[in-house]
């Protein structure tokens, strides 16, 4: 066993020991470490300072936001057990070793077993070539685990340039060493009985277009139309300057207990959607204005207790055109039930904006129903 995989296998093993000196940067300030919790059943620490990303294929991507770090990236892939052909976790690393050694100067280095979540978890360390962010080919080392859940693989894999490669292990390492598993999120019913199948068929109707600035922000006295849940229409807020585009047949209401929401909900069940707006001492990014949010209040609204990830991908139109704007997704429990929630936080001219979108977890229309709301909130200039 070489020098490199044999330092690398010393830490992995040792991971546990490591989690305070994890947390504890040489000749840095202290790194805060934000839980990750996954609906599959898993949940991980990682630095806050660190990005999450869903990709499309459904892996979940954690890499470094600036510096060196944006070249180092952890990939969570969850694999169902009973669609995949290899059954065991030793078959999963096989496979993905046969996928390694065929990169450009692919070999492995070694292989073994660690302590994690309670497990014997296989895994290897290798090495291979391939382009940087920038496009700049450079040696990279690999190390890939694969970790048995109750219903699914975790195939658990860390990636960095040689030479920084070490400098990053560290995340890694409090990533396995703070893994815990727990049974998937149990899909629940619909909270609603189906409708006939020719209503499910119904084409939707289109969203209406925004009043002019001079009507009321409620739409009560728009065209008489039917009250189902096909029927969208804009709401618009006078006093915070924003437009969003929500059922017909959700409620609007004020809460005078916050600094300002505005809670548009479906009269019979757990649905609908919370705008906050908040005014802001000073000029803040989405981002901090996102961290603060999460760090202050999330745990005290019960849809939002849990964060499970941010969505990848741009959201051009969500606020103003071009505006940066965080979306992260969330979940809590009521009476049992697990509620599943989106935000997008817009900060502009000194004012922070969360617009929730919250649902039963397994209702896929009322899923869609808010993350349409969610994706049509407007912004005007508020003091226009």
């Amino acid at each position: 066993m070489g020098r490199f995989a044999e330092t690398i296998m010393q830490r992995l093993f040792l991971v546990a020991c490591l989690l305070f000196a994890a947390a504890v940067p040489v000749g840095a300030q202290e790194t805060v470490f934000r839980t990750y919790k996954d609906n599959s059943g898993f949940s991980c620490n990682f630095p806050s300072d660190w990005d999450f990303q869903e990709a499309k294929n459904g892996d979940r991507v954690f890499s470094g936001l600036s510096g060196t770090a944006r070249e180092a990236t952890i990939i969570v892939q969850v694999i169902d057990r009973q669609r995949t052909a290899e059954k065991t976790a030793k078959a999963q690393l096989e496979r993905l070793k046969g996928q390694l050694l065929a990169a450009p100067q692919g070999r492995i280095r070694t292989e073994g077993a660690v302590p994690t979540a309670g497990q014997q978890a296989p895994f290897l360390i290798a090495s291979y070539r391939t382009a940087d962010t920038a496009g700049k080919e450079r040696d990279y080392n690999h190390i890939q685990m694969v970790v048995t859940a109750p219903r699914n693989f975790l195939l658990m894999s860390y990636s960095a340039p040689d030479g920084i490669f070490d400098e990053y292990l560290k995340v890694f390492e409090n990533c396995t060493a703070t893994l815990e598993i727990a049974e998937p999120a149990a899909d629940k019913p619909q909270a609603e009985e189906d409708k006939p199948q020719a209503q499910e068929e119904k084409p939707q109707a289109e969203t209406a277009a925004p009043k002019s600035e001079s009507e009321d922000e409620e739409t009560a006295d728009a065209p008489d139309v039917s009250d189902d849940e096909d029927t969208i229409v804009w709401r618009r807020n006078s006093d915070r300057g924003f437009w969003i585009a929500v059922p017909r047949i959700w409620s609007s209401e004020i809460d005078a207990s916050e600094p300002y929401s505005l809670d548009m909900r479906h009269p019979d069940r757990v649905e609908g959607v919370i705008v906050w707006a908040l005014d802001l001492d000073q000029a803040t990014k989405s981002k901090d204005f996102a961290d603060a949010w999460e760090e202050n209040l999330a745990d005290k609204i019960f849809f939002m207790n849990e964060r499970l990830a941010k969505p990848a991908g741009e959201h051009p139109g969500v606020g103003l055109p071009k505006m940066t704007v965080v979306m992260r997704q969330y979940q809590g429990e009521v009476s049992g039930a697990t509620v599943q929630s989106i935000a997008a936080y817009v900060v502009y001219k000194k004012r922070g904006y969360t617009v929730v979108g919250y649902h039963f977890l397994g209702d896929e229309k009322g899923r869609k129903r808010v993350h349409d709301a969610v994706m049509s909130f407007r912004l005007a200039a508020p003091d226009n």
